[in-house]
This record gives structure tokens, sequence and C-alpha cells, in this order.
């Protein structure tokens, strides 16, 4: 986990990103159908007001999707035939504080089990490999100092000794913003260095299991982890 900026700017996402949700939400909705003409730059200008930098960029988002068709000369329909919603993490729909608590919720259903699957299989170099993950965030941590993609690469590598190549695609899908940033927002400090401590605990122990080929061990401690991150991410 690692520090992130005041609550305030955690919460706004890039505007861009909220204006293809918005009109993302509105096509899902049926406002706009297949085959319809999307109104122009200008009144979407007026509806959200933003630039039209940011109109274009989220047009662009919902064409990269196949939501949307630019038609040269006369506009931006809806797709003929619409994709099915896909998958999608992070939606700008939620704010920082639901994301939090949906991805860590998420994880516990997916990395208890991987992580037991990770102590019962994984070879003596993964061993390694998860080893050199945990030192350099536990690092980090030491230093009351969280990094989030130091963070990421520990649970992937766990990811991957469990040899479930699903669980590593997935994982990778998430990415490094699965991990939340400490929403508390703790001075430099003894509560600081205290929160930061526990956090290298946890590492630990989920490593001895691994390293003990204790699965029932390892999903526990990886329950206590994530559990312990839900619960200081939802007090705020």
């Amino acid at each position: 986990m690692q520090d992130m900026p005041s609550p305030t700017s955690a919460r706004r996402p890039r505007l861009s990103v909220d204006v293809a949700s918005r009109l993302r939400k509105m096509i899902d909705d049926g406002q706009w159908v297949a085959g319809q003409q999307l109104p122009t730059e200008l009144k979407f200008i007026e509806m959200f007001g933003v630039s039209r930098t940011v109109i274009r960029e989220a047009i662009s988002a919902l064409g990269a999707e196949g939501l949307v068709k630019p038609q040269h000369g006369r506009g931006v329909f809806v797709a003929e035939h619409l994709p099915t919603p896909p998958f999608r993490f992070g939606d700008s729909s939620i704010d920082e504080i639901d994301h939090i608590r949906q991805s860590m919720e998420l994880r516990l259903g997916i990395e208890t089990e991987a992580v037991a699957l990770a102590a019962t299989r994984r070879t003596e170099g993964e061993l390694a490999s998860i080893k050199q993950a945990l030192d350099t965030v536990n690092q980090l941590n030491s230093e009351s100092i969280g990094g989030a993609a130091e963070d990421f690469n520990f649970h992937v590598k766990i990811a991957e000794a469990a040899h479930n190549s699903y669980l590593v695609d997935f994982m990778n899908f998430l990415g490094s913003q699965s991990i939340p940033r400490v929403v508390l927002r703790l001075e430099f400090g003894a509560e600081r260095d205290a929160f930061f401590e526990e956090l290298i605990a946890h590492h630990v122990a989920i490593y001895d299991a691994i390293a003990a080929k204790d699965p029932v061990a390892a999903s526990e401690a990886m329950r206590v982890h994530l559990s312990r991150g839900l619960v200081v991410n939802r007090a705020v």
C-alpha cells in the first residue's frame, strides 16, 4: 500500500474518464440506441462543462471499445452492433472509497485461494522470487513508505506460484491499481510506523506459510492481510 493524495483529489477522476463513463452509461441505458447519431461536440461541451479536448478524448475511448463509430463529415454514431459490455476495473462511476472496498472484496475471494495453491505447488525458484519481492516491498514499508507497484509484484509472484495461468492473467488485468493507497491520513510518526510494521508482519506470515507448504495457514494469512486493508480503508 502507499500514500495517496488528499481525499478530495482522490475522489476526482480525470475529466475525460468521467465523461466517457457518463456517456457509456447513457448508451447502456438506451438513451442513444444503435445507429443513432450522438449530439455535437459543442452540445457535449455545454452538457458537461468541459473542453473540446476532454470530449474528444472521451469519444475516442468509447470508439476504442467499439461503442461508437465516427463517420467523416457526418458526426459520431452509436455502433450498429454494440459489443457485450466488458468487465471494467476502476470505473470512475464509483468513488475512491467504494473502489477500494469492492476491489479488496474481489481480491479476498481470489487471492485466498491463489495463495493456498501457491503453498501447495510452488517450486524453490518461485519461492525465491516471492522472497525477493517480499524483501523489496518490506524495505519500503520499513521506512513507512508504501509502494503499490512493489506490493502488487509480491502478490503477482504468489499467483505465478499457483501454476494457474488464469489467475496470473487476471491479477495482471487488475494491475497495481488494485493495491489501495492508504486512505488514512497518517502523519509521519508512531501511528504511521505501527501501520507499516503490521503490514510487514502480514507479508512475512504469508511468505512463511508458502515456504512451509501450508495451504491452510497461507490462506488464513492472506485473509488477515486483505481483511485488515479492507477495515482500514472503510474507516475513512
